[in-house]
């Protein structure tokens, strides 16, 4: 099967009736959710692309999938991040495994991000303008010059709210 590209139809009744038809299928989860979300993208007015997905990748189509470079996901593998297989030269992967870690990536990123906000409304940068924000970044970079050049290592002084 070859990559499908669907537009949305004309007919608003017909993603109505194939929403009900997979309804009544009763089909997995995941491909429940798949043509759940085909069909509200097609009822918002976008297309939709349908392609055949192997279920063991190349290192290749696993970075690609995971948005890094082969060289990365390589160094990924050696370090132990991702599970695969090499029943010869080459490095096959699970497709669930490289989704299970995308999932995870996104997670801590969240996670991460959600973190930062945390802070920011803590320290009160949050709601900063950006030339507010740049300010205060030269600010933090002049007070680490001037202790770099007072000898001193700026990464363990202390700052005072006065200096």
């Amino acid at each position: 099967m070859a990559t499908t590209v669907v537009s949305p139809p004309s007919d608003p009744a017909v993603l109505a009736r194939f929403a009900q038809i997979v309804a009544e299928a009763s089909p997995t989860p995941e491909i429940r959710d798949a043509f759940t979300g085909a069909v509200e993208a097609l009822a918002n007015g976008t297309s939709v692309r349908i392609e055949p997905m192997p279920t063991l990748l190349t290192t290749g189509q696993a970075a690609d999938m995971l948005g890094v470079s082969r060289t990365t996901l390589v160094k990924m593998l050696e370090e132990g991040k991702l599970a695969y297989a090499q029943p010869n030269v080459h490095r096959q992967l699970h497709l669930d495994d490289v989704l299970a870690y995308k999932e995870q990536m996104h997670a801590e990123q969240r996670a991460f991000l959600d973190e930062m906000r945390r802070e920011a409304i803590a320290d009160g940068t949050y709601f900063m303008s950006a030339a507010e924000v740049d300010e205060a970044f030269r600010e933090v970079r002049a007070e680490r010059a001037a202790a770099r050049a007072a000898g001193l290592d700026p990464d363990h002084v202390t700052w005072s709210e006065d200096a």
